[in-house]
């Protein structure tokens, strides 16, 4: 059974070279960055930090990270790998089959990258060389843990959520990544700042006594000459891959013998990319064709590699007139995220072969407008939370994230919710499904100028609240007020979104059968 799960393992390895020579070569650049970010992970504490003690800080936080990684993301994304229930109907044991997909997970590709920065990282620390062996043992725990919590938290998954819930799970992790991402802005900025390293210390020695910090708190503690210490953190290490191997073996015995609940009948969920993810109703459609758009559609990307620009012109601009780092620091995200609201002001044009379908089958209107929003904010609002976090950063004060959050997601909001508005009251030619994103539509004159101009005008008056107690929560730096910010700017948004949804969807309920007409002339 190992046998042939290997030779399935090699094969699927190579199933991203098979095919044509791009997709090889794609392949293979992905592989190559992957591998090199890995040597680099473990390379760069050594050539940013000087202080030893400080480099074993940052050492074992890292790889804390890295196993608890490996640990929690098969929980929320396990679709490459292979489950026990496949091999079910093979004659073999279960508990055959269980240790044969526990051995055959080292030859993936997650796990290569492992052995990579392992290695990598035991070279490149030559402090750790006076004790090879609990080094090569610690490194040794450190993969079996990886690829054995890897197993069982994947099967977990599968047996909690099942096809059903996979997708809202994969969702959730999502989620959990863009909300993490700030506290890990924020844990840097803590690090690098003065005194940071007394904080790190002590998250660190506590990081020490969980199974993804012992291995590399053995192989220091071992470097200082404490073989007791180094012995104690090992057995952490080994008690937890038995606790795992204890939870695995039954688990995919339950698993070979339990019969996941059927699927609707007739329902073909298979291949069908967002539509997966979204229920059969009205807007939650509308919002996986326009996200399919957004994807495969070269309009919209054209647009999105635009939006970055304005605010990059703009900074030059005020960074000529001597205008300071920090004050520089709040522009750029705003205008990126009022530009990326604004950019649908045009958006039933860009899907007029749409349209007749919403008018014919008596689409409402406002499921219509709010369906079209999922793209922009599916990007706004994580670009929204993570980019603010990165601008507290470089202002240097953490205290004003509250206001700079409630500033930009209602900057978004509000930009959205007019969007909503002008794309029906003024809908005007835009480049046709199939053209070249940069051909000029014939009668694109003063109208288009002038929708344009409005669009963006009204934007700015209605974001003017959120980012008027925004600055001043910047500028007197006070909690109530960050709170008061933040709050006032998520609110104020979201009602005035929910306006534009009201008011785009009662003008798109009177004006279906004009909007027909105006985008077949456009075509």
């Amino acid at each position: 059974m190992a046998f042939r799960l290997f030779r399935l393992r090699v094969a699927l390895l190579g199933g991203g070279f098979r095919g044509s020579f791009g997709r090889a070569f794609r392949t293979a650049l992905r592989l190559l960055l992957l591998a090199a970010a890995a040597v680099l992970l473990a390379i760069a504490p050594r050539m940013l930090l000087d202080d030893a003690h400080e480099r074993s800080v940052v050492d074992l936080i890292i790889g804390t990270a890295i196993l608890l990684g490996a640990f929690l993301v098969p929980f929320f994304e396990n679709r490459r790998m292979l489950e026990p229930r496949q091999f079910a109907q093979y004659p073999a044991r279960s508990g055959a089959i269980a240790a044969a997909l526990l051995a055959s997970t080292v030859v993936t590709w997650p796990c290569f990258l492992l052995v990579i920065w392992l290695a990598t990282l035991g070279v490149a620390r030559p402090e750790w060389h006076d004790a090879p062996g609990v080094l090569v043992l610690a490194f040794a725990l450190a993969a079996l843990l990886a690829v054995t919590g890897a197993r069982v938290t994947s099967l977990l998954s599968r047996l909690l959520a099942g096809q059903r819930f996979a997708g809202a799970l994969r969702t959730a992790g999502v989620v959990l990544v863009v909300a993490a991402l700030p506290l890990a802005v924020f844990a840097g900025a803590t690090v690098m700042a003065p005194g940071g390293f007394d904080t790190a210390d002590r998250v660190a020695e506590r990081l020490a006594w969980t199974p993804f910090g012992a291995p590399f708190a053995a192989v220091q503690a071992a470097a200082a000459g404490d073989l007791d210490a180094a012995g104690g953190f090992l057995a952490i290490v080994a008690g937890a891959i038995a606790l795992l191997l204890v939870i695995w073996f039954p688990t995919v015995a339950a698993s070979n013998q339990r019969i996941e609940r059927p699927l609707s009948p007739g329902v073909a969920r298979s291949g069908l990319g967002w539509f997966e993810r979204f229920s059969a109703r009205p807007a939650q459609v509308i919002a996986a064709r326009q996200l399919t758009y957004w994807a495969r559609d070269p309009r919209y990307r054209v647009a999105l590699f635009a939006i970055p620009l304005a605010p990059v012109f703009m900074l030059l601009a005020f960074w000529v007139a001597g205008a300071p780092l920090t004050a520089l620091a709040l522009v750029p995200l705003p205008v990126m995220l009022l530009l990326l609201g604004w950019s649908q002001h045009n958006d039933i044009a860009m899907d007029s072969t749409a349209i007749w379908e919403h008018v014919a089958s008596g689409t409402r209107g406002r499921s219509d407008r709010a369906g079209r929003l999922a793209p922009v904010l599916m990007i706004g609002l994580p670009l929204a939370v993570i980019g603010s976090s990165v601008t507290v950063t470089i202002v240097g004060d953490w205290r004003i994230l509250p206001a700079v959050i409630g500033m930009n997601i209602g900057v978004l909001l509000v930009a959205c919710a007019v969007s909503c508005i002008f794309s029906v009251l003024t809908p005007y030619p835009a480049t046709r499904p199939g053209d070249s994103p940069f051909v000029q539509p014939q009668g694109a004159g003063n109208g288009s100028g002038l929708a344009q101009t409005l669009a963006m005008i009204l934007a700015l008056v209605l974001a003017v609240p959120p980012v008027w107690f925004a600055v001043a929560a910047v500028v007197d730096v006070e909690l109530a007020a960050n709170l008061w910010a933040l709050g006032f700017g998520i609110g104020y948004g979201l009602v005035v979104l929910v306006l534009g949804v009201l008011v785009g969807g009662w003008l798109f309920d009177r004006s279906g059968p004009e909007l027909i007409a105006v985008t077949q002339v456009f075509d």
